[in-house]
């Protein structure tokens, strides 16, 4: 009988501690989401993509300076050409208005001029995301919290809860677009649609 007992209190024991670990774990997660994101730190080992990433970040440094603004770097993949678009956007409506709208991954961030650079992509399914920019960038182990990269409210719900909501027309940035197709970088073109490829690069 004591046995059962003492059986039973180290049951209830081992039920506590594991409740609690949850508790901690929703904790750091809620904590995690309400005080930013903790990206990881990209190095880009591509010479001449590195040289890009500098000239573009120097092209917009003093805007990046003024801290209202951050440039992020999206790595796209289609029809066997892979294509790193940058743009510009107001930090409090990367988020909402640009990330999880359209549906990016962040996959880090990468440095350039003292500018940390948001690392994104869209390639649809996730082993490609490591076999495409691998041969570009690789992660460091060293991590940052984004402070202004704030967890967003479900951006489906409508004002009233009853309703779908109303997506409004945002302006649309300049995109800045460097194709990369048969091992090497071609023409870069300016865009306020980077859906719309170049007939020039498809051939």
């Amino acid at each position: 009988m004591t046995k059962k007992v003492l059986n039973l209190s180290a049951i209830g024991k081992a039920i506590l501690l594991l409740f609690l670990t949850m508790e901690i774990i929703v904790s750091c997660r809620t904590s995690d989401k309400e005080n930013g994101f903790l990206l990881e730190e990209f190095i880009v080992d591509e010479v001449e993509l590195k040289s890009i990433v500098d000239s573009v970040t120097k092209m917009h440094l003093t805007i990046l300076q003024s801290e209202e603004k951050v440039m992020s770097l999206n790595i796209n993949h289609k029809d066997s050409v892979t294509f790193f678009i940058f743009s510009l956007r107001n930090k409090n409506e990367i988020i909402d208005k640009y990330i999880y709208r359209e549906n990016k991954r962040i996959l880090g961030y990468i440095n350039s001029m003292n500018e940390e650079i948001l690392l994104l992509s869209d390639i649809d399914e996730l082993p490609e995301v490591g076999l495409i920019c691998n041969h570009f960038v690789h992660p460091t182990g060293n991590v940052q919290l984004f402070e202004y990269l704030k967890y967003p409210s479900n951006l489906y719900i409508g004002e009233d809860h009853n309703s779908w909501p109303y997506f409004e027309l945002i302006y649309d940035p300049t995109y800045i677009i460097f194709p990369y197709k048969n091992n090497r970088f071609t023409q870069p073109y300016m865009t306020t649609n980077p859906d719309s490829l170049p007939l020039r690069i498809l051939r």
